[in-house]
């Protein structure tokens, strides 16, 4: 399972820069992938990826941590999931339109500092 947790962590990482370097760009990515993908897919997959976060927590330094991404990543599966449609296209409206570039860049830079430190705790 370390080798899901290294793949997640480069990701993260890769996320992160991506969002500081390339702001206006992620951000017309991440309009087009959420008016493509359907949102119980989109659901399913954080479901997902939560549960793999959480069997693949023992591979890790501080297993805790990695079990906490994971629990907030199915949650937020589950939320997606059950939340009305209406709600939903407002959150993710916001999230794309609303939000200002420098808060495109906090997130990226706490992206990049949530991989950093996955990578270095792996086993």
């Amino acid at each position: 399972m370390n080798v899901f947790l290294y793949g997640m962590s480069l990701l993260f990482i890769a996320i992160g820069c991506c969002t500081i370097l390339y702001t206006n760009e992620t951000r017309n990515f991440i309009k087009g992938l959420f008016n493509q993908i359907d949102r119980k897919f989109l659901s399913v997959f954080e479901a997902i990826m939560g549960i793999l976060l959480l069997f693949s927590a023992t591979a890790s330094h501080h297993p805790w941590f990695i079990r906490l991404i994971g629990l907030s990543a199915v949650i937020e599966g589950v939320i997606i999931f059950l939340i009305p449609k209406n709600l939903y296209d407002e959150l993710i409206n916001w999230y794309v339109n609303s939000l200002s570039d420098q808060t495109y860049r906090l997130f990226g830079a706490l992206s990049l500092i949530l991989g950093t430190a996955m990578l270095s705790w792996v086993l």
